[in-house]
């Protein structure tokens, strides 16, 4: 149909703007939080809400297990409506399944340091509940990603649960006698909740937990997710767990700068990994249409674009970033500034590949996919701990950067190996900014001038 690239194009725009007006709402959002909660509770439960809030976010990745990115893989081949509902409600029982089993599990890590406390049994019953609603939300988020409702995908994301809890805590801070740890874990969790009701309202039309497929169906739905849980598991190991190798492997002062180091240059590709959120939808529906060389060009043009913001902010971390450093966490913290970048220049590369990884998720090749994460996985994995503990915080920033842009490269291979064209970037800046940008489809001239994302311009 003529039409699908243009509405490939508007959805991916309209995304895109949407997310990283939440996700800029939502970073803030979650700083003022961490200053009412410094400001409120004592260092033992300021630790632990802290360890909460990490665990809402990793309790949240274990509990769909992959099924996000294997929901907006299936859903958008299936024409059927009432079959997409099925496929939809199949994911989330699976979600809640796994996310049942799981979450007790993340909530007694994050609690522990509350074991011999009058409150723990209530904090760990609260961490638990606040788990498995993150996990359900997002799940739901992933469902509305997948059948094209932009505005409800972006409304249940966890960017937009941070800025509707940051006034609710903040009231029950201020107008609490003596506000606990427990307080403020209720307020959190009553307003999640609130926004969970929401969204299952929300997802009545797009799944139906009645009528979904048998264990059976469950089952293969987990099987996939969880190949797609190891792309997550490595991406995660190769830059937020080399926080955990610092911390095991240095003293702490050492530590904690590698950890703001890591922890900052993990913002560089967020709008790479927002832009991957807003064109996976759109992509697979070209996909599935027949216009395959329409979703690698979008992709490339997207890396294209990617690259020049990254390298940008890059430049801007080069130049200053000790000046920030220092003023944010003192003069101590300005040495930090050459481990965030080494660390951030990995990022050159997701962005210049990582549409990969979407395409590969989109024509079906998870077991590909998922068998060059693990392959990555295995070799970085060592040699960054080796990294850390016989040569440094430099070299652990080294082996991280290196990690990520192996991944990304292979993860390109793979893509050239098992599919007639392959995503990447171009010199042509000013073309791929218009191309994404514009309201209609290249004309056919167009199209057959252009050389292949794989041929030599």
């Amino acid at each position: 149909m003529p039409n699908e690239h243009d509405d490939a194009k508007r959805e991916l725009r309209h995304s895109f703007a949407l997310r990283v007006t939440a996700a800029a709402g939502g970073m803030i959002s979650t700083f003022l939080l961490t200053v009412i909660v410094v400001r409120t509770l004592d260092p033992r439960d300021t630790a632990a809400f802290f360890a909460i809030l990490a665990a809402l976010s990793i309790g949240s990745s274990v509990g769909r297990l992959g099924l996000g990115p294997n929901v907006i893989r299936l859903i958008p081949a299936e024409d059927d409506h009432e079959a997409k509902r099925v496929i939809a409600g199949t994911h989330l029982r699976a979600t809640v399944l796994l996310t049942l089993l799981s979450a007790p599990v993340v909530s007694l890590g994050a609690t522990v340091g509350l074991i011999g406390h009058g409150d723990f049994v209530l904090c760990f019953v609260l961490t638990t509940v606040m788990i498995t609603i993150e996990t359900v939300r997002m799940m739901l988020s992933d469902i509305f990603a997948a059948v094209g409702r932009v505005r409800a995908s972006v409304g249940t994301m966890h960017y937009l649960r941070s800025v509707l809890t940051v006034p609710v805590v903040g009231l029950v801070a201020i107008l609490s006698t003596r506000p606990t740890l427990v307080t403020l874990l209720t307020a959190y969790a009553a307003v999640a909740g609130t926004q969970l009701a929401v969204a299952l309202w929300l997802a009545r039309d797009n799944a139906t937990l009645s009528g979904s497929r048998g264990l059976g169906a469950v089952s293969m739905a987990i099987d996939s997710g969880a190949r797609l849980f190891s792309l997550d598991l490595t991406a995660f190991a190769l830059v937020s767990g080399t926080i955990w190798i610092a911390n095991a492997a240095f003293s702490p002062v050492t530590a904690t700068h590698y950890s703001a180091a890591a922890t900052i240059a993990m913002q560089v590709t967020i709008l790479e990994s927002l832009a991957a959120l807003a064109v996976t939808p759109p992509a697979a529906r070209l996909w599935t249409a027949g216009r395959k060389h329409e979703v690698v060009r979008l992709l490339s043009n997207l890396a294209t674009v990617n690259v020049a913001v990254t390298v940008i902010i890059i430049g801007a971390l080069a130049a200053l970033g000790g000046v920030a450093l220092q003023l944010a966490y003192g003069a101590e913290m300005r040495s930090a500034s050459i481990l965030l970048v080494v660390i951030a220049c990995g990022g050159i590369f997701q962005a210049a590949f990582g549409v990969n990884i979407s395409l590969l998720i989109i024509c079906g090749r998870i077991r590909e996919v998922s068998r060059t994460a693990v392959v990555i996985l295995v070799i970085a994995l060592p040699i960054s701990v080796a990294a850390a503990f016989f040569w440094g915080p430099m070299a652990l920033a080294i082996s991280s950067a290196a990690g990520v842009a192996a991944l990304s490269i292979a993860e390109w291979l793979t893509a050239r190996r098992c599919l007639d064209e392959a995503p990447r970037p171009h010199i042509h800046l000013v073309r791929a900014v218009r191309e994404l940008a514009s309201r209609s489809t290249l004309a056919p001239d167009d199209e057959k001038s252009e050389p292949a994302p794989n041929q030599p311009n």
